[in-house]
């Protein structure tokens, strides 16, 4: 493994000092092109974004995306609309994906090398964006590059594991989570990490959960980005830019200070201050900032949104704690397993809740995180090739909680098959296929499955007649 991170450090550093030197190629301009393939090996590619006005003979920032799911089409059609507004190339890789840092390593490797030979990258502002393990594969570029990133987009996960933010911070970083999403704590203390650094940082919350950021969140962090480049002589100076940007701001945060939101607009003040100091008057900014932060309001949301943290984190400790017991003595078994669905039933009560609220928060946040870290340890037993029923345990506490799940289900089909166990494999997969699973075709090309092949029911699930 650590052959494959030289490389990979060799690739990026090399593309900072040499991708000014382009090679003459015609791709398409203004559109997303969802398949490159690399010069080098053609399973190797990536989607890409050239704004409408690309010429090689000028140089281009450029942002490298990295989505847990290998789907490089998704980050670059999220950025392409501010990518032809502020002239950047987007590149998202078709390969790197959760769960192997070795296919990562080899995908980045070949999404830098093939861009530095066919496009003219800005070597001094290469950037790039990731959500959940592909946020912590953009951090962790960085780290391989020997800190040759001007900014990184992180949504929804921060550092990669064993590795601790520490001064100098080289690179901007705009963080970005949902409200509901179960990292949104990791994110908000990685942003008083940095702030506490003294690192360049931003961080913006958005409606949802565990997601790529919405357009609106993507094209602030773009523009943000620009801004920093400003700052810090990467970009000439742009008056109009500034001035446009400004004026938008401040007109947003006067809009919530109006509308009653003191906490959003103690927030926008917060930033605007942040990201124009040195480059304008910030005075008003600040001074907003400092009597929204006094008042009662702000002070209580500021408590609230410190307990939901801690709550959530209790609450965590809590379901793990008994899924541990369930593996206990019979009868400590049998309490913790009715215990843990009272829990899960309750929070999940609170979840569904059709108003806002810093409850509904932390239910849904907790159910995530613990849904999403029993089903990320079967990924990573089956990748140590560990016995099945580890694998089908970690993926049925998953699967009692994200219970809506049809892939979820469609895994735990597989388990149990891998468990030689045929009855509860089968009504696994019924069960997938009721949520609303619809690829037959992954079922049938599943080698683990075809101790199911004979069966009836089985026949009827991936002919469509169930």
């Amino acid at each position: 493994m650590q052959n494959y991170i030289v490389k990979l450090s060799l690739a990026l550093v090399a593309c900072c000092l040499f991708c000014c030197v382009a090679r003459a190629e015609e791709l398409p301009r203004g559109q997303v092109v969802e398949r490159v393939a690399t010069l080098k090996d053609p399973a190797q590619t990536y989607a890409l974004y050239l704004p409408s006005n690309y010429t090689p003979e000028r140089r281009w920032p450029t942002l490298y995306c990295f989505d847990p799911l290998a789907r490089g089409a998704v980050p670059v059609k999220l950025y392409s609309e501010a990518a032809e507004r502020f002239g950047w190339v987007v590149v998202g890789s078709n390969n790197s994906r959760n769960g192997s840092v070795r296919d990562s390593v080899d995908a980045a490797q070949s999404m830098f090398t093939d861009t530095q030979a066919r496009l003219a990258v800005d070597g001094r502002r290469i950037y790039a964006a990731g959500f959940s393990g592909g946020a912590r594969q953009s951090i962790l570029v960085d780290q391989l590059c020997r800190h040759c990133l001007a900014g990184v987009i992180a949504a929804g996960a921060g550092y990669p594991p064993n590795v601790q933010p520490a001064a100098p911070v080289t690179f901007a970083l705009f963080g970005a989570a949902g409200v509901d999403d179960f990292n949104f704590p990791e994110m908000k203390t990685l942003d008083a990490t940095f702030a506490r650094l003294g690192a360049t940082h931003r961080f913006e919350s958005f409606e949802g959960g565990h997601a790529w950021p919405t357009p609106p969140v993507a094209a602030a962090a773009v523009e943000w980005l620009e801004l920093q480049a400003l700052k810090s002589g990467l970009r000439q100076k742009d008056e109009a830019f500034m001035s446009g940007a400004w004026a938008r701001r401040l007109a947003e945060a006067r809009r919530l200070e109006e509308a009653s939101n003191p906490y959003a607009a103690y927030r926008a003040y917060e930033s605007l201050a942040a990201d124009f100091r040195g480059l304008r008057d910030v005075s008003e900014a600040e001074g907003k900032f400092a009597a929204l932060g006094a008042s009662k309001e702000v002070k209580a949301a500021l408590k609230d949104e410190a307990e939901q943290l801690s709550r959530q984190q209790q609450l965590v400790s809590e379901l793990f704690e008994l899924v541990e017991k369930r593996r206990g003595e019979f009868e400590s078994r049998v309490q913790a397993a009715s215990d843990f669905r009272y829990r899960v039933e309750s929070l999940r009560a609170k979840a569904q809740a059709e108003a806002d609220s810093g409850e509904r928060r932390v239910a849904r946040r907790t159910l995530n995180q613990v849904s999403a870290h029993f089903y990320e340890t079967a990924g990573e037993l089956r990748q140590r090739r560990a016995r099945p029923a580890e694998v089908v345990a970690a993926l049925e506490v998953a699967s009692e909680i994200a219970s809506k799940s049809p892939q979820l289900f469609y895994e735990l089909a597989v388990a149990h098959a891998q468990n030689s166990d045929r009855k509860s494999a089968l009504a696994a997969l019924r069960k997938a296929f009721e949520l609303g699973f619809k690829d037959a075709a992954a079922v049938e090309k599943e080698p683990a499955l075809e101790s199911l092949r004979g069966d009836a029911e089985y026949k009827r699930l991936v002919e469509g007649k169930n």
